[in-house]
């Protein structure tokens, strides 16, 4: 039991970096996105959401693959996709993947799902950031220069 904690908690850590490298690269690509646009408008600010949601789709994604090859190399389950399902229906806290698993080793299935947790609230605190960094000067633009060219009307 402590090794399957140890190994989960590993896991976790693992989970962890990759969604730290794609905050990294969130920030790195806004300040790169931002630096193409002579003025804050609606094409930028759609670039820069699209940008974001797709990086944080696939951290999320990976992160379930992550769980996807514990599983896989413990031969919890029989097959990659399988792995995959089973990993993601935990990550995402929809909870039934557990009938895929060993009694065994259970308690890679709760430690998956907190993982999740986590990692998703981390996700949607990066994009809440990346909304309020943007959209109040967005507004400021069409309400004070609703004329302006590049101010999306």
């Amino acid at each position: 039991m402590m090794q399957d904690f140890l190994l989960g908690s590993a896991t976790s850590i693992l989970v962890m970096l990759a969604h730290l490298a794609g905050t990294i690269l969130i920030v790195f690509g806004v300040k790169n996105i931002r630096s193409r646009f002579d003025d804050m408008n609606i094409l930028y600010v759609s670039i820069i959401l699209v940008f974001v949601y797709g990086v944080l789709l696939v951290v999320l994604f990976a992160s379930a693959g992550i769980w996807a090859a514990l599983y896989y190399n413990l031969n919890l389950v029989e097959d990659w996709g399988n792995a995959f399902y089973s990993a993601l229906v935990n990550y995402t806290t929809l909870g039934f993947g557990d009938l895929l698993q060993a009694s065994r080793t259970r308690i890679y299935g709760p430690m998956a799902a907190a993982s999740g947790i986590l990692m998703f609230s981390w996700a949607a605190a990066v994009l809440v950031y990346v909304l309020q960094a943007h959209l109040p000067a967005m507004i400021q633009l069409t309400v004070h220069n609703p004329h302006k060219k590049n101010a999306g009307h």
